[in-house]
């Protein structure tokens, strides 16, 4: 479908998305080259979250100075921070070193009275994700990330703010309802006007967790959850997921952290559901401990493809291999940064030998 040097890998995350990889995990695997080095730091926040061109030429540096194996592949993440989309219906964003915040200054203040919200095609962040992926388009050997437009209930809070919207799903629960079937429709325009931009560049689909499909997809999430009972996410988020997951093609469910997992059976009884990426979350065990291989088998168990991020580290190869043969290969999706192509190596060789 893609005219690519890279036709090859996207025909094994085609295997991936299809569960019919059986010799070993997908290793999306990158390491940096000898003897480089990666472009210069951002001068300023302007310049590391709006300035285009500088955006632009230090990922296309990067990519240069990396070198990749097994279905590594260099993508373009379009980062305007998590859940960009609540600056692009009427709320505002504050730069930071290391995240764009959506939700320091909430534009509904009561539920009697809430805003009218729509896609506002003019608004600063829009027009600059327009013209970044534009920039990010003109390489079709580097496909470029759907945005991170945010989980629907977490773009509600951008809007309400957290603490606040927690006592709202017990005192207005069928405003917080109508307000979010409102942004849900917003999403599915934004992802709809992202997903052609994709395609009029003859590019394959991806995300910020760098894994192309042939088929639209996106991540969903909700980091709201992890604050809210089994019966209030049901009511409240379930729902939204459902039809997100019945929009699109493939979908990959970002499980963030142990306070996620009371949600885990209601995810994986979603039949379109393709699969779901866990994150232990910051002070937690890493990706490779035992305490997970039982939420792995659950998944797996369920038919549901298993992604790990950062899930192997060249650090704690003993881990690793615990990991790897814990796991069925099948539908499962590693991402790993090596230091050097001989770790790199030696990881690929090693991975599929654990596998056998």
């Amino acid at each position: 479908m893609f005219k690519t040097k890279y036709r090859a890998v996207l025909d094994e995350y085609e295997k991936f998305w299809e569960r019919k990889n059986e010799v070993r995990p997908i290793l999306n695997l990158t390491y940096r080259k000898e003897g480089t080095t990666p472009y210069r730091a951002p001068a300023n926040l302007v310049e590391r979250w709006l300035d285009e061109e500088f955006i632009f030429t230090a990922h296309k540096h990067n990519l240069e100075v990396n070198g990749y194996l097994a279905e590594g592949i260099p993508f373009l993440f379009t980062n305007l921070g998590p859940g960009c989309l609540a600056a692009c219906i009427g709320g505002s964003y504050k730069l930071a070193p290391r995240t764009v915040w959506f939700d320091r200054d909430p534009i509904v203040n009561d539920w009697e009275n809430p805003p009218e919200i729509a896609l506002n095609e003019q608004s600063e962040m829009w027009q600059h994700l327009m013209r970044l992926q534009n920039k990010y388009s003109t390489d079709p050997d580097v496909c470029f990330s759907i945005t991170d437009l945010g989980g629907i209930m977490d773009v509600v809070a951008s809007l309400r703010s957290t603490e606040p919207l927690l006592y709202d799903l017990y005192d207005y629960p069928d405003e917080v309802r109508a307000f979010t079937k409102k942004v849900t429709e917003l999403w599915f325009k934004a992802f709809d006007s992202q997903v052609e931009q994709v395609r009029k560049a003859g590019l394959p689909f991806n995300s910020w967790m760098n894994i192309p499909s042939e088929k639209p997809w996106y991540p969903l999430q909700c980091d709201f959850c992890a604050m809210i009972s089994p019966k209030q996410f049901e009511q409240f988020v379930l729902p939204e997921l459902v039809q997100q997951v019945n929009y699109m093609d493939r979908s990959i469910y970002h499980l963030d952290g142990p306070g996620e997992i009371p949600h885990i059976d209601m995810l994986l009884d979603i039949p379109g559901l393709t699969g779901i990426q866990w994150t232990s979350g910051d002070g937690e065990r890493p990706l490779w401990d035992e305490k997970w291989f039982g939420l792995y088998k659950k998944i797996q168990d369920k038919k549901k493809n298993l992604v790990l991020l950062g899930g192997i580290n060249e650090r704690d190869m003993a881990g690793a291999e615990r990991l790897i043969k814990s796991i069925d290969p099948t539908g499962v999706y590693i991402s790993i940064w090596a230091s050097g192509r001989e770790k790199a190596e030696d990881i690929v060789e090693k991975v599929t030998r654990w596998s056998e």
